[in-house]
């Protein structure tokens, strides 16, 4: 720091400034004070206790005050605060004043560096009333009672951190929403700021985007549709319902719809009501810098408000946004089977090829790895004959489903709940059986080390290896446990998947809609038979395995 040459004032020739700071947290304290009959931080009672005290003090000329509303004392960079600095700095204040030592601020280190350092060596006075601290009769570092106060008023802030950041944890946990701001599609109820919404204007967007992706749009392909259609974008949206919004993603000084805001609404859990927060954070109360806390560590919150986006279509566009999917030339959309087809030898993805012979244009899938040359054989498969068969083998498996679905409506849906329950009890119970298993094994390990039968390297592998087993054990209970709540609940989540095959019964064409919708992955085979994985194809074949059973009993 600085080195300034002290100035020297005669004491009639102290020019004060008086400095008042009310954080939040010290509003809420005032209006139980208040009620009580105690005296406020208030900033008017700060003013009024300093005016009193210049009253009896007339070698001390008041020329010029600053405050700081809502603003924490662990908070240098205050706007009233500089410009009580920028008098110091500039020489025409040699004399601060405050109500005590926690309206400076309330962290040690930086509160003793300007009461120590700062001030005096620009020959500043400084003036605690309430704390009786006045620089003039003695140096803050020869007073023991001023270091003792700046640590209670840090470890004040400390103490106020902890219960606050707890506060908040509960709250999210709860599933209560903590933003200034809701996303895109929602908005805070009047009733309660702390629910979600849903804002139908915006929320018909989503919808729009999430449609446009299924039918095969590219996400400049859809930002180009909605910046044509005149379509405000998030942050202008906001603005124009009056919310003094401001984004730090523009990127254009007219802002539009971009790729980037796309990703963000087609990637976010928020749109099938699944609430995520805490995902960025500061490490503690004297640092202020943001930064992106673990996933361990964000606080989710399933089921927590009204959902926009159906969970089985926003499951499908994830899958696809991590495809690796091009667009030919000359077209809006992508080709049906984009991304959907594999070797069913390597494994690598088909690419599309085309070759003209005469005037005539051919297209056709070859092997990724073949067209490298990376050993594997060609799997060539004309795209028309290809997209004949696998709208075909759609057409039965629509069928097979529909049938599923009228042999359940006969024997009642109701016992086919409850044989389902019954059989994800069983699956539920052998996990738990392995979890069980699994945390034994790990308990176990420390006492193998313990007793040379295996070595440090060993115990370390060994346990990260049962750990993450018993993650992802875990992590398979909660999903059989939520599947199970839906068939308890009679969810419409649980029963959609039939409702996806229904929509597209009489099919013609193949669409990208309807290919996305039904299918996980085509497998080409070399002699040019297919293998279709087919979405919801476990959900298929539990209904067939239960619904044979349950024919057999009847008939």
């Amino acid at each position: 720091m600085a080195v300034y040459e002290k100035q020297s004032f005669a004491p009639e020739e102290y020019r004060a400034m008086a400095y008042y700071r009310l954080s939040k947290d010290d509003k809420n304290e005032d209006r139980g004070r208040d009620r009580e009959g105690r005296v406020s931080d208030s900033i008017l009672n700060q003013r009024k206790l300093v005016h009193a005290y210049l009253k009896s003090h007339p070698g001390i000329t008041l020329v010029d005050e600053a405050y700081d509303d809502g603003y924490s004392g662990t908070n240098y960079d205050r706007p009233g605060f500089r410009s009580v600095l920028e008098k110091v700095q500039s020489g025409s204040i040699n004399c601060v004043i405050v109500k005590d030592l926690s309206r400076l601020g309330r962290e040690y280190i930086e509160t003793g560096k300007y009461l120590e350092m700062i001030f005096p060596s620009f020959g500043v006075r400084f003036i605690a009333i309430n704390d009786d601290v006045d620089s003039e009769h003695s140096t803050a570092g020869d007073d023991l009672i001023i270091p003792i106060k700046n640590i209670m008023n840090e470890s004040y802030c400390r103490e106020l951190s902890r219960k606050l950041r707890n506060q908040f944890r509960i709250q999210r946990g709860n599933g209560e929403f903590l933003g200034a701001f809701a996303s895109y599609g929602y908005c805070k109820s009047p009733d309660d700021k702390h629910k979600l919404i849903v804002d139908e204007y915006a929320a018909e967007v989503v919808r729009g985007i999430f449609s446009l992706k299924m039918k095969g749009y590219s996400q400049n392909g859809i930002a180009d549709f909605l910046n044509r259609e005149q379509v405000l974008p998030p942050s202008e949206y906001k603005k124009s319902l009056g919310m003094n919004y401001k984004t730090g993603f523009r990127t254009a000084a007219q802002p539009k719809w971009s790729v980037v805001t796309l990703n963000r609404i087609l990637t976010n859990p928020l749109y099938i009501g699944t609430l995520i927060q805490g995902k960025r954070g500061t490490p503690n109360y004297k640092i202020k810098k943001m930064r992106m806390r673990s996933e361990e560590d964000w606080v989710v919150a399933a089921h927590n408000h009204p959902a926009i986006i159906d969970p089985q279509i926003f499951a499908v566009v994830q899958k696809m946004m991590e495809r690796d999917t091009r667009r030919p030339p000359h077209r809006e959309v992508l080709l049906p089977l984009a991304g959907i087809l594999f070797c069913a030898d390597c494994g690598r993805s088909l690419l599309r090829r085309t070759v003209t012979r005469g005037e005539q244009k051919y297209c056709y899938y070859v092997c990724a790895g073949y067209k490298k040359g990376e050993g594997c054989s060609s799997h060539s498969f004309e795209q028309k004959k290809l997209e004949e068969t696998v709208l075909h083998a759609l057409t039965q498996q629509i069928r097979v489903v529909v049938e599923l679905e009228q042999l359940a409506v006969e024997i009642g849906r109701n016992k086919i709940d409850r044989i389902r329950q019954e059989r994800m009890d069983v699956r539920i119970a052998k996990k738990e059986q392995d979890l069980d298993r699994d945390k034994e094994f790990r308990l176990k390990l420390y006492e193998a080390l313990h007793d040379g039968l295996i070595d440090r390297e060993e115990y370390d592998k060994m346990r990260s290896r049962y750990t993450q087993q018993i993650e992802d054990t875990q992590k398979a209970i909660d999903k059989l446990r939520l599947a199970r709540e839906e068939i308890t609940l009679g969810s419409g989540a649980d029963h959609n998947w039939v409702l996806q095959f229904i929509k597209y019964e009489g099919i013609t064409k193949l669409t990208r809609e309807a290919v996305v919708t039904l299918v996980d992955r085509i497998y080409v085979y070399e002699d040019r038979h297919i293998r279709i994985e087919f979405n919801y194809r476990d959900e298929i074949a539990a209904y067939q395995e239960i619904l044979q059973a349950k024919a057999k009993e009847v008939g």
